[in-house]
């Protein structure tokens, strides 16, 4: 149990510190970046940001420049986005490819609905923090509903009424939250297997985690045991990673340098209007 705390406490801290030398890094970067520099175009179909997490955002990316983001790390970038390319297309998606050809489509869909509504306290949470307290309520109501007439959100019962409020989860997280408040993005930076992010990102990260049920159901804290939420957590993103590898694939197959279509990409899905 103690090594399972000094674990969680190693990695906050970790990040905290990469954090700083991040803010550090930008400060001393920014006057470096070539302001002439113009957003490569790709198409594909996209807050999570990477091999790992690349969202359905990246649909837009392409249609207008961007102002480019300070990349001082590029070496320490682009050796750790060979390896997560690596690590998805050479290990994650063959293990998907056997679970997709074993598991039947129903029961996916059950999955990937059980792990979004899971995931309802973190977009409440931000909604609230972001003073969108329509769409927090329209959030709370969901999460209600499909967790006792969904089965515990195996079942979308929602979408398929009709609401009084538009619904969309687009910016629900902490790292958007941050951004609502005024805080600059800093740098680019990619980690290992959690992939493209930023300095406000990977605070983001944090807050969401702070926030996740994963965290709060696990000891010390909760009474479920840390292996089980984790193995729990890993084959739901497992469940729904398909997607996100189709989006990785055809953006990187269509771009010139691929490490510079994702980062450009992944800037413009964060970037908030």
């Amino acid at each position: 149990m103690r090594v399972v705390i000094a674990g969680r406490n190693l990695l906050l801290g970790f990040v905290l510190l990469m954090g700083v030398l991040a803010l550090q890094g930008c400060a001393s970067h920014e006057a470096s970046v070539d302001p002439e520099r113009s957003v490569q175009t790709v198409s594909s179909d996209a807050n999570d940001s990477t091999p790992m997490n690349l969202d359905d955002e990246f649909e837009d990316y392409g249609e207008d420049d961007e102002e480019p983001i300070a990349d001082p790390w590029e070496p320490w970038n682009r050796f750790w986005f060979d390896f997560n390319d690596t690590l998805l297309l050479k290990v994650i998606k063959p293990v998907y490819n056997g679970y997709d050809a074993i598991m039947p489509d129903p029961f996916q869909r059950g999955l990937s609905n059980f792990h979004y509504n899971l995931k309802a306290p973190i977009r409440i949470v931000n909604r609230l923090l972001q003073g969108e307290f329509a769409q927090m309520w329209v959030e709370i109501g969901r999460f209600m509903v499909n967790s006792t007439l969904g089965c515990g959100g195996l079942f979308d019962v929602v979408s398929q009424k009709k609401v009084l409020v538009p619904y969309s989860d687009k910016g629900a997280d902490f790292g958007t939250t941050l951004a609502t408040w005024g805080f600059g993005e800093g740098i680019y930076i990619v980690w290992p297997f959690l992939g493209p992010s930023t300095v406000r990102d990977t605070f983001g990260m944090a807050g969401d985690e702070a926030a996740s049920p994963f965290f709060w159901g696990s000891r010390p804290i909760g009474p479920v045991h840390v292996w089980a939420t984790t193995t729990t957590d890993l084959t739901l993103r497992l469940n729904d990673i398909g997607s996100k590898i189709e989006t990785y694939e055809s953006l990187v197959n269509s771009a010139v340098e691929p490490y510079s279509a994702v980062r450009d990409a992944y800037v413009k899905s964060r970037r908030i209007d």
